[in-house]
């Protein structure tokens, strides 16, 4: 998680300390600082050339002239060019490289012809106003990169003018004081907006390090909240589905098969001598019968159907759109499985029966009445000797 000393802007380069920060920053406003470079270098370029008309009719044909569109002609297709793959090469735009060439080149081509043009020294430092503002302002640059081209250019062209032109001293000083105050407001000016553009990116990236922290802890209250229904709903011990959950699936279940004409068995099963085993064993030894028993029903199992542990060793299962007979047939596999399930524990293998009471729903019965006469079969086969299945309606072992 980023913390403030992350986003702690330099009071002298108007940027991020922190050089990770920095270049997320870059990254975040490649694409928008792409498109306004691209239309600042198509103007700017456009605009130095479209000069070589009053050159013309300041000057005429001549050589001077020659050199003049040259040199406004090669500066005004650099910029174009650097405008129409600055998107292609985005990174070099936002660290400063293509603003600051095209920049340089413009600034070194003004300088470089103020000989040829036959201007007054104030002609010429109106334009190079005009050039200085469009730096600070109109191109998208950082802010050393920008007072750095900004301050070369005014001392080259301070040493162009007053090589070439006779100007008196109060000329020169008011000369010398308009670049200052330019170059003053401009650096101020850019200053601010790479200040500004970097303090919004600290906002931004705050509220959505908060979102992400909020939508995590949403997250994690939703698993939460999950595991507790889950807890609520499932046996701690078997991981099968407690007595609540039972009698709330079921009740449904039953009602939407009773819609549908289908038939439902319920199957109810009690582990044989289970306090004897708890008696010879221990709790965490038959604690592992139990396991064993839900592991070994899972195999069995078919579809939708699922387990319950409905007492301290006593499960029931529904059995949709299965009738009595074919419920009997799957409650012998399963007490045949589960006799032959062994339990292994450290120093020994144990071994378990179970005794199931089977029952198929009647006409208008409810869940409770289903669930006794499931009951009554059950301590009929417990009577009967145990590890047996029996039916409600039959009393002789299946």
């Amino acid at each position: 998680m980023a913390t403030d000393w992350d986003y702690r802007i330099s009071l002298w380069t108007a940027e991020f300390a922190d050089p990770g920060t920095e270049a997320a920053f870059r990254a975040d406003i490649q694409e928008v600082w792409a498109k306004a470079t691209h239309l600042a270098l198509m103007v700017a370029a456009l605009v130095f050339f479209v000069f070589t008309v009053t050159d013309y009719l300041n000057m005429g044909a001549g050589a001077e002239y020659s050199v003049v569109f040259s040199t406004r002609l090669a500066v005004s297709l650099f910029g174009l060019a650097a405008a129409f793959y600055a998107k292609r090469f985005a990174a070099q735009l936002v660290s400063g490289l293509i603003p600051t060439a095209v920049v340089f080149t413009a600034l070194c081509a003004f300088v470089l012809i103020i000989p040829y043009r036959p201007f007054s020294p104030g002609w010429h430092g109106m334009s190079m106003m005009a050039m200085l503002l469009g730096i600070y302002v109109f191109v998208p640059n950082r802010f050393v990169l920008s007072v750095s081209m900004a301050l070369l250019g005014t001392v080259g062209f301070l040493w162009q003018v007053l090589s070439h032109f006779y100007m008196a001293a109060n000329y020169v000083l008011t000369l010398l004081l308009l670049m200052s105050v330019i170059n003053l407001l401009g650096g101020i000016t850019v200053y601010r907006v790479n200040r500004m553009l970097r303090e919004q990116f600290c906002t931004a990236s705050t509220l959505r390090d908060a979102n992400e922290r909020l939508s995590g802890e949403i997250a994690a209250r939703q698993r939460l909240e999950a595991e507790l229904r889950g807890m609520a709903l499932r046996d701690d011990l078997t991981g099968a589905a407690n007595r609540r959950q039972f009698f709330d699936q079921a009740e449904r279940e039953l009602a939407s098969a009773r819609r549908q004409g289908q038939a439902v068995s319920l199957l109810l099963l009690d582990i044989d001598h289970f306090r004897q085993i708890n008696d010879r064993y221990g709790h965490v030894r038959s604690d592992e019968v139990l396991r064993a028993l839900t592991e070994a029903c899972r195999g069995w199992l078919q579809g939708t159907e699922w387990l319950a542990r409905v007492g301290g060793e006593e499960f029931a299962v529904l059995l949709t759109d299965v009738g009595q007979t074919n419920a009997l047939e799957r409650a012998e596999r399963l007490r045949q499985t589960l006799e032959h399930t062994p339990v292994n524990l450290v120093d020994a293998t144990l071994y378990f029966t179970v005794s199931v009471g089977v029952a198929e729903a009647q006409a208008g019965e409810s869940l409770g009445m289903l669930m006794r006469r499931a009951d009554s079969a059950l301590h009929a086969a417990k009577l009967a000797g145990r590890n047996r299945v029996m039916s409600a309606s039959i009393t002789t072992p299946a």
